[in-house]
């Protein structure tokens, strides 16, 4: 049975992941690189644990293990995705890991090796290119329709060094440009040339799930309107739950095609020219707003939990109840933001806000998280921009 679960990571996915875990009856111990993670503060952490970098961190997670396989190790974002997948053979000896194989990691860490898979099998996606030095760039750059977008492979370490997730170039010389200078600090073979799907936050969707063996225990889908920033969002601000059949038979022909086994949120955006739902990306972890769920009665985590613990693969899937999850601090200063920029959103904000509503961090029985959000919030600010 599963008595603890070793929390990697830190911020907000990480704080809907402890009070689920904690609501469950599992303790709760947070890996953390920062001083400065909210979670930290929560009521349900029972302790938490600084490290330094990830060979420490090693250390430190394989120093609690116990006799017998109790611990279940949960990542909260790309970088510990990357350090349990590379760890996973030694670390499941001790450990249960909540995440896919390596092999099944390494098709959608890598966002070439995510094209090509979903090309192969015929899912949707947006035009893609993959140019290995500047002359094929040049040479690509002259067959492309502008607008084009230039996105990297694997976006945690594009996104420490530009503070972007993608650059969006209108024309040849834009193109060439951009890239020259994003070449000079980081790889041509790591990037990908990709059409630009226009509609913004609005036309943007996932498919978040529970799957074992490539089947979908728990599901839901969801609109996810607002974005911190709007046009290419570091952060889903606010969601709301939705219905859309042919979401759900891509994203499950995905899970079914790679044995799937974990968490997963996978993305898609419409593209009105050629109206089909184009397949992005897949979050191999829990996703931001994965404590929607908290309003459909379950937790992602706690079906893992049930699964390992029992074998239990009873179904959860709920795609007819409206619910929204807000991080209400940062989607209010989206909202001033597009109003500054012209756009008038006001109408669609509060109608939205009259949906029941998931909180992202606020909680009356769980309020230090709160309070430190608001303190730290200049300088999480600072980190990520």
């Amino acid at each position: 049975m599963i008595n603890k679960v070793f929390i990697l990571g830190n911020h907000i996915q990480a704080l809907g992941l402890c009070r689920q875990i904690s609501n469950y009856g599992v303790d709760v111990i947070l890996f953390t690189n920062t001083k400065h993670s909210i979670s930290r503060y929560s009521n349900s952490v029972k302790k938490s644990i600084i490290f330094k970098n990830e060979d420490e961190l090693l250390i430190k997670i394989t120093t609690l293990k116990e006799n017998s396989k109790t611990i279940l190790l949960f990542p909260t974002n790309d970088q510990m995705v990357a350090f349990l997948s590379t760890n996973y053979n030694y670390l499941s000896e001790s450990f249960y890991i909540g995440i896919p194989e390596p092999k099944t990691v390494d098709i959608f860490a890598n966002k070439r090796n995510t094209y090509r898979f979903a090309a192969e099998n015929s899912i949707p996606i947006p035009e893609s290119y993959f140019p290995e030095n500047m002359s094929e760039l040049k040479i690509l750059s002259d067959k492309l329709t502008y607008p084009v977008i230039i996105k990297p492979a694997i976006m945690h370490s594009f996104h420490k060094i530009f503070r972007k997730k993608a650059f969006k170039c209108n024309n040849k010389k834009e193109l060439i440009e951009r890239t020259i200078q994003i070449t000079e600090r980081f790889p041509i073979e790591e990037l990908i040339i990709q059409e630009f799907l226009d509609g913004g936050a609005k036309t943007l969707f996932s498919y978040g799930t529970f799957a074992v063996k490539g089947k979908p225990i728990a599901s839901i889908m969801a609109n996810r309107i607002r974005q911190n920033p709007m046009d290419f969002g570091n952060s889903t601000t606010y969601a709301v739950t939705c219905n859309i059949p042919k979401i759900k038979e891509q994203a499950e022909k995905i899970l079914n095609l790679t044995n799937y086994f974990g968490l997963a949120e996978v993305e898609f955006m419409y593209d009105a020219k050629t109206k089909q739902y184009k397949f992005l990306e897949i979050n191999t972890r829990a996703w931001k707003w994965h404590s929607i769920s908290n309003g459909l009665g379950f937790s992602f985590i706690g079906k893992m939990i049930a699964f390992l613990d029992t074998g239990d693969k009873t179904e959860m899937k709920e795609f007819d109840k409206e619910v929204a999850w807000v991080e209400r601090l940062t989607d209010i200063a989206v909202i001033i933001k597009e109003l500054f920029h012209g756009n008038f959103i006001i109408t669609t904000a509060l109608k939205s806000y009259k949906i029941k509503k998931v909180y992202a961090v606020w909680s009356l029985e769980d309020l230090k998280p709160f309070i430190m959000y608001i303190l730290f919030s200049p300088v999480l600010f600072l980190k990520r921009h």
